[in-house]
């Protein structure tokens, strides 16, 4: 896929929007069943509930935020040239819509599924919490992670238009991950989960959205 942007000069030119390679599916289902039977294993090694986290934990996680994707596309804009910032919202766009919809699938998922946090006594557990008066807040629900999901998905839609800065976002985003891992507010399970929905959206939404070829 492509997209045509316009140079400095004014004249056209081409930036390849880059195909998602089949291993990347194929490691992230390897790495989702492998870590379903490693689930209790891990979050029973996590800090105790209500353990403090440094700045930088809590900085990881705003990549977790969509607001911060928001900011980071003004930023984005902003930045560019004059006849550069057509295409630049376009980018910026497809960066929130890509993080946005993760995100709110991810959301759906998880009163669906009812898997419960893993606080301390039931890590690893698999037992559908019952559909209650507030059945639709999944505050108290992980599977998927909502916030590891908006990060992979903005990590994603950036590392394929920029394949330079692919290992450094893919970082930041398995450090927002894992601080949801280590805070116990999810298995490991649920944040690769996020990442495997994050991968199919993105395809999914430059597959089928003439405006990102």
């Amino acid at each position: 896929m492509k997209s045509n942007l316009t140079d400095s000069s004014g004249s056209k030119r081409t930036v390849p929007v880059h195909d998602i390679p089949l291993w990347a599916f194929l490691v992230s289902i390897g790495l989702l069943i492998a870590s379903i039977f490693l689930d209790n294993t891990i979050s029973t090694r996590m800090p105790p509930e209500g353990t403090s986290f440094g700045d930088f934990h809590h900085l990881l996680r705003s990549l977790g935020y969509l607001p911060t994707w928001f900011i980071v596309g003004l930023i984005l804009i902003s930045s560019a040239p004059p006849k550069l910032r057509k295409s630049r919202l376009s980018v910026a766009l497809f960066i929130l819509l890509t993080a946005m919809v993760t995100g709110i699938i991810a959301e759906l998922l998880k009163i669906l599924v009812r898997r419960p946090d893993p606080v301390m006594g039931i890590e690893g557990s698999w037992k559908r919490v019952p559909w209650g008066e507030e059945w639709w807040n999944g505050s108290d629900l992980c599977f998927p992670s909502g916030h590891a999901a908006v990060a992979w998905g903005a990590a994603i839609a950036i590392s394929r238009r920029w394949p330079g800065a692919a290992p450094w976002m893919m970082l930041l985003a398995v450090g927002c991950a894992s601080g949801r891992v280590q805070a116990r507010g999810h298995h490991p399970s649920d944040v690769i989960a996020s990442l495997l929905l994050a991968l199919l959206v993105s395809w999914w939404i430059d597959k089928s959205t003439p405006a990102a070829r």
